[in-house]
């Protein structure tokens, strides 16, 4: 099920965007007017408007500061500390896959419409959206993996603990700008967006670890999720998980295993949230499906294989059941 199209995210960091446009040489107050906004909605700890209004806001903000890596300057602003009560339980965890972990269950307590999934056997991490980020996509692509990069920079005390960084869009005009700011290795054109990590130091114990401040923060984000309204549920793990295996699809089995959970569990549980494996694992096939497709760099035959299909047949059949119509077709109504 697509999110609603709406932004909801801490006014602070809106301010900092507003601040970062100001000394770009922008009108921040004319981004504002652009996208029908105030700085009264800075007035409440969450800042919320519509997506097609924060959309507005971003695109002003480049056009007036003719920098299209806004995203990667704003990163470089987000040290651990402006993350509230989540970069505070990171900063506490005691191994890194811990603080993983935590980011990938609370981001939503930060930037409501993104979610991570973190994979340890992969040492992945992969960001994603549950809608089309539309003009906002590579900065917020930019700003929150830079973000991320440096709260596990901070927590590590490692240079070397993020060995790769992912996009899923083409490489920008800015791309070797944006390798130097990350300081590592940086593919463009991924199958998704985020970052690798040094396996060897996802359990050593980190030198900040607090475990009693951990558990404090843990509890003060499951309060401020709930406030939210947008608590994680089973499903929404499933996905993440299917997100990060999506050229191998794991089995029921292999999901189990990996949640320490039962078929007949898990079963019962879908059920009690109105879906089932098998519909979870369509849904992201047929979202992952839409994105390489209107990406358009990859061949219907790369498509077939990245979303584990043993040929180009099955995934028509599939994407017809999705859509009405073949993946031809579909990309021909979008290019008419």
């Amino acid at each position: 099920m697509m999110m609603k199209a709406s932004v909801v995210l801490p006014s602070s960091y809106v301010q900092q965007f507003g601040e970062l446009v100001e000394d770009l040489g922008g009108d921040f107050q004319a981004c504002l007017a652009a996208a029908e906004l105030t700085e009264k909605g800075f007035d409440a700890p969450l800042f919320r408007c519509e997506w097609s209004q924060f959309e507005t806001l971003v695109s002003q903000a480049i056009s007036l500061t003719g920098k299209p890596e806004i995203g990667l300057l704003l990163g470089e602003r987000l040290l651990v500390h402006t993350h509230g009560v989540l970069g505070y339980a990171a900063m506490n965890a005691e191994t890194l896959s811990d603080a993983l972990q935590t980011l990938e269950q609370f981001i939503r307590v930060r930037v409501a419409f993104m979610q991570l999934a973190f994979d340890a056997q992969a040492a992945a991490l992969v960001l994603s959206s549950d809608m089309p980020l539309g003009q906002a996509e590579r900065m917020l692509m930019e700003a929150i993996l830079l973000a991320i990069k440096q709260i596990i920079d901070f927590i590590t005390q490692e240079k070397c603990a993020i060995t790769q960084v992912r996009f899923h869009y083409p490489a920008p005009e800015e791309a070797h700008l944006i390798a130097q700011v990350f300081d590592v290795d940086v593919q463009f054109g991924a199958p998704l967006s985020g970052l690798c990590i040094a396996p060897e130091l996802l359990y050593k114990p980190l030198r900040v670890a607090e475990p009693e401040a951990y558990a404090m923060a843990q509890t003060l984000c499951e309060q401020a999720l709930a406030e939210l309204g947008e608590e994680t549920t089973l499903s929404q793990r499933i996905q993440r998980f299917l997100l990060t295996r999506h050229n191998e699809f794991p089995t029921l089995e292999q999901v189990c295993r990996q949640l320490h959970t039962t078929p007949r569990t898990l079963h019962r549980r879908l059920q009690a949230e109105g879906t089932s494996f098998r519909e979870l694992t369509e849904g992201v096939k047929h979202r992952l499906a839409l994105q390489y497709l209107q990406e358009g760099q990859s061949s219907l035959q790369e498509v077939a294989y990245l979303l584990g299909y043993s040929d180009v047949a099955n995934f028509r059949r599939a994407f017809k059941r999705w859509e009405g119509v073949s993946p031809t077709e579909y990309l021909a109504r979008r290019q008419a």
